[in-house]
């Protein structure tokens, strides 16, 4: 195995610790109901407190990325964030939960900056769109994992064993993230914040996307806090069984990134990157219906069926949307811009488990699934004004990469220029 491709896992690994983590809540979620006596309000407000600390931690995590040595920042967050996630695991009551929550979630959100501009700096542009993919993928293996070791942990320990997994994982992958190589720079660091945010937001392309994603985050934060709930009501299952069965549709989106981000770039080289909108408008509104379809379904296996579909299509819209931002953003501001995403992302995603908890309990509380069942309809709808908004970014898409590969733009020909 090259360096560049234990590089690659290891920064794949990061990113899917740190989706595991933000997991947590949602997959042991009618374990703590039992043990702590938390209600949907609750436990969706309690998921929201991380969600809220990553997004004050964002810029700063940002500024860290771009200034300092990059793997000295990835060890020391990986130590801090299992010293975060075991502290979790000692709680027995809401007090301590919370401040667990809010300390991992707070450094959680230095990985995908941090995965970002490493993988912009190892990979040569021909491939960065497969390695951006493969980011997506370790999210969906992080999410996996979380499902897979909460199943464990309900079955045959007690949900605090959850955190004390992942906590076990945070320090394994400090270890390996210090035999990381630190790669040249391939812009200047340290450009100023409100710079990259005044670029930000003179380019139409990335409001219109960036809009999208938070649109589309607010259910996918809402919906990861709620689905082992929703599926245990609903069909009656333990805790542990639909955890165990999440791997199942891990896979898929696995399978539907990598594929998507094969798909966005074959149609990018034969009709412009524009294209790869049209396949994240796909895939988004496709797993809109999909979704839709388990909702109705009374049987479980045929749930899991759309389910699985949904979550294969749905995840092929993230590469597409991966390589969008890179094409229109100049080098030099990846890991700010990266962070600037990640706060409009983690504000969406303090909102939406509130929500849908609110929701759920204005339709009466927690009655065999169906206030969940209703509370998921309603989200369904943000899902897709997101899919059908990210139309509006085609047209003005092919002067935004070209203004970004001439290193213009407002912030004025800041770095090199990146190809579209």
């Amino acid at each position: 195995m090259t360096r560049a491709r234990r590089q690659g896992l290891t920064i794949a690994a990061v990113v899917g610790l740190a989706k595991a983590d933000a997991a947590t809540v949602g997959v042991v979620a009618p374990s703590l109901r039992s043990s702590l006596h938390i209600g949907d309000a609750g436990l969706g407000f309690l998921a929201s407190m991380a969600a809220i600390a990553g997004a004050l931690a964002a810029l700063p995590a940002g500024s860290l990325v771009d200034r300092r040595h990059r793997v000295t920042v990835i060890t020391v967050a990986a130590i801090l964030w299992s010293l975060g996630l075991g502290l979790v695991g000692f709680a027995r009551g809401l007090l301590l939960l919370a401040v667990g929550r809010v300390v991992s979630g707070a450094v959680a959100t230095v990985a995908r900056p941090l995965a970002v501009s490493l993988a912009g700096d190892l990979y040569e542009p021909e491939v960065r769109g497969r390695a951006l993919a493969n980011l997506d993928a370790g999210q969906a293996a992080g999410t996996a994992a979380c499902f897979l070791l909460g199943a464990i942990a309900v079955r045959f320990f007690d949900w605090q064993w959850l955190f004390w997994f992942l906590a076990l994982a945070g320090i394994a992958l400090a270890v390996a993230t210090s035999r990381l190589h630190e790669p040249p720079r391939r812009g200047p660091s340290g450009v100023p914040v409100l710079a990259v945010l005044r670029l930000l937001v003179s380019i139409r392309t990335n409001v219109v996307v960036l809009a999208a994603d938070s649109i589309g985050n607010f259910f996918y934060a809402g919906a990861a806090s709620f689905a082992v709930l929703f599926i245990s009501e609903r069909y009656h299952m333990s805790n542990a069984t639909v955890d165990a069965l999440a791997p199942a549709l891990a896979a898929g989106v696995i399978a539907g990134v990598l594929a998507g981000g094969r798909v966005g770039d074959r149609l990018a080289r034969s009709g412009g990157g524009g294209r790869r909108l049209a396949v994240a408008t796909t895939c988004q509104l496709a797993a809109t219906c999909a979704f839709g379809g388990a909702l109705l379904s009374s049987s479980v296996v045929e749930a899991g069926l759309f389910l699985f579909a949904g979550a294969t299509v749905l995840g092929g819209a993230g590469p597409c949307l991966d390589a969008v931002r890179v094409d229109i953003v100049p080098p030099a501001m990846r890991g700010r811009a990266e962070a600037a995403r990640g706060l409009l992302l983690l504000g969406s995603s303090a909102l939406g488990p509130a929500t849908f908890g609110l929701v759920a309990t204005t339709f009466g509380g927690h009655s065999n699934g169906t206030a969940l069942r209703d509370a998921f309809a309603v989200m369904l709808v943000p899902l897709a004004a997101a899919a059908l908004l990210l139309l509006a970014a085609v047209r003005p898409y092919r002067a935004d990469a070209a203004a970004a590969a001439g290193g213009g733009g407002a912030a004025g020909g800041v770095g090199a220029p990146i190809p579209s």
